[in-house]
């Protein structure tokens, strides 16, 4: 009797242990597809900054020749004004 419940009590732990490992495996194949679909969000994400990036890039400097066209103008029509003044 006391052999039938230890093999009793194997075939459980092993059957449970089985059941386990299954369990195991698809959790960690689902952790890994959300950890790639993570990683490809990331890409994206760094790719979209990236760009971003260069447009504020392209934006300063376009801000920045504005402004010494403007400078130049004002210089210009502060020299118009001058000369009538005299």
């Amino acid at each position: 009797m006391l052999i039938k419940n230890i093999v009793l009590a194997a075939l459980v732990i092993t059957a449970t242990g089985c059941a386990n490992n299954n369990t195991l495996d698809a959790s960690l194949t689902s952790l890994n597809q959300k950890v790639d679909t993570l990683t490809d969000k990331v890409n994206a994400l760094t790719d979209e900054v990236a760009t971003m990036k260069a447009q504020q890039k392209t934006n300063s400097d376009s801000i920045e020749r504005m402004g010494s066209t403007v400078d130049n103008a004002n210089k210009r029509m502060d020299n118009i004004a001058a000369s009538y003044t005299k």
